[in-house]
């Protein structure tokens, strides 16, 4: 990738931050570097811009000076990876819309990684809960991803820095800008431990559109999503929607029937995600203390007794959860062969275990 071209990456993530439109998704077959060339108006049909977005665009046009930008952000020891660097999160660059670039304060941690998301307004119950998921994750050398807001997300960054682990902190706000400022010590932490990161540049205001956005970097850099309690219109839904649009599996605590802060997370579990109810058992799943692999897939199911299945059939059931999981992705799980596996697959349908989706795919029943 060229100078030019990476320039033209952080001009797109500057006009994406200041419109609130998903530029990049409409490009096409136009390279970014002729943003800053072609003609406005092929431009707004071409991208089907409103005017007030045209005229933001024409303004960074005249305004964008990357030079002095990538300065400011050497200054405070900031890095920016546009989407073609090879730094660049390859988990985060598969999702539907990712950023054109990211601005990192600290060190993206390469190995697996879960989300732990939920309502700022917590109750105690899902407080302590965040923080022994974090706590427990990190000691098994899982990178604890959230969003720095109050609630279930400092409580899991606290969870993992109580452990000595690493841990994300994911902002809806320029990298350099405290939000909520009562996080001060903990954004500090965060940085220490591990990174922290946004889309937006410096100084960029916490706007309450920049959060939805922000949930799809939280769902695309994990390759778990556990939402541990949140209301029927908590932001964290919209981070486990983000989640199961990258193909991630999504896991929900369950909460006391009735309460309103768990209603949201409770839905989750009605439509679907894996229900959360056993730390260590989760834990184990996702991050085996014995034979760790160095990255893990969408999470699996609870695991359930499969005393009597032969090896291949218990092997293939393990990583079989109740999100519909397709062939492929269970013989790359489990190391199992393909020829092996799908008669493995079609002997535990006929017993039960499994069943198929409309697609083909596979998900785990209730009986198993």
């Amino acid at each position: 990738m060229t100078a030019e071209e990476r320039k033209a990456y952080l001009f797109l993530s500057l006009l994406q931050a200041r419109t609130g439109s998903s530029v990049i998704s409409r490009l096409g077959d136009i390279p970014p570097a002729s943003l800053m060339e072609m003609p406005l108006g092929k431009l707004q049909d071409h991208l089907r811009l409103t005017d007030r977005a045209l005229g933001i665009m024409d303004e960074l046009r005249r305004s964008f000076d990357p030079d002095t930008l990538l300065e400011q952000l050497a200054e405070k020891g900031i890095a920016a990876l546009t989407l073609p660097d090879a730094g660049y999160p390859e988990k985060l660059r598969e999702i539907p819309d990712p950023p054109p670039a990211l601005y990192v304060d600290g060190e993206i941690p390469d190995g697996p990684s879960v989300a732990l998301v939920g309502s700022r307004k917590a109750s105690v119950t899902g407080l302590d809960t965040a923080r022994k998921l974090g706590r427990e994750l990190a000691k098994r050398g899982v990178c604890v991803i959230s969003g720095l807001a109050l609630g279930i997300d400092a409580a899991a960054h606290e969870g993992a820095l109580e452990a000595g682990g690493t841990t994300t902190g994911v902002l809806g706000c320029g990298i350099d800008v405290v939000y909520p400022r009562r996080n001060r010590e903990l954004y500090e932490k965060v940085r220490r431990s591990g990174a922290l990161i946004s889309e937006y540049f410096l100084g960029e205001a916490p706007l309450a559109w920049h959060f939805p956005a922000r949930n799809r970097v939280i769902a695309g850099l994990a390759d778990v999503l556990v939402v541990v309690e949140a209301a029927e219109k908590s932001g964290a839904l919209i981070t486990a929607r983000h989640a199961l649009d990258a193909g991630r599996d999504v896991w929900a605590v369950p909460g006391p029937v009735g309460l309103e802060e768990c209603r949201g997370s409770n839905k989750l579990i009605a439509d679907g995600a894996a229900a959360l109810w056993d730390i260590p058992e989760f834990v184990e799943s996702v991050a085996p203390q014995q034979g760790a692999r160095e990255k893990f897939g969408p999470a699996l199911a609870p695991k359930r007794s499969v005393d009597g299945l032969p090896d291949n059939e218990a092997a293939a059931l393990a990583w079989i959860g109740f999100q519909p999981t397709e062939a492929d992705v269970i013989s790359r799980r489990s190391g199992i062969e393909m020829r092996e596996l799908l008669p493995a697959l079609a002997l535990l349908e006929l017993k039960g275990y499994i069943t198929r989706d409309s697609t083909g795919a596979f998900v785990r029943r209730g009986a198993g």
